[in-house]
């Protein structure tokens, strides 16, 4: 193999992962905190108080309920105790917190709008 080749394509490779990392450390710079709202399929959350440094949403421990991507991360989310996973949005608690990936969690409540929706066809 030609040498020059060889450094062509090493330079081609440093370049193509310098790039990557540098666009994966704008991507990640501001990932820490939480956003005033919030978007769950069909429903909208607004944040209520400020961030507290755990998630209270009612006597007893919060219930994981999942987690919602935040650009290329994800982040937990709880609901009120006694509270389950769903994907019915009738189903869904009117009150969740988000792991702000800063030591803290905000509250956020269901703003009671949700567009409407075509029906499911058969």
């Amino acid at each position: 193999m030609n040498l020059r080749a060889l450094g062509c394509a090493v330079v081609g490779v440093a370049a193509f992962v310098g790039l990557g990392v540098w666009g994966l450390s704008l991507a990640f710079r501001d990932a820490e905190g939480c956003p005033p709202t919030l978007q769950w399929e069909d429903r909208s959350y607004v944040s209520e108080g400020t961030p507290a440094p755990s998630p209270d949403l009612g006597p007893g421990e919060a219930a994981y309920i999942g987690s919602t991507f935040m650009g290329p991360i994800t982040r937990r989310t709880y609901g009120p105790p006694g509270s389950s996973p769903s994907t019915d949005a009738a189903d869904r608690p009117a009150l969740i917190a988000l792991d702000c990936a800063d030591g803290t969690f905000q509250t956020y409540g269901w703003d009671g709008a949700a567009p409407d929706r075509p029906p499911a066809s058969p």
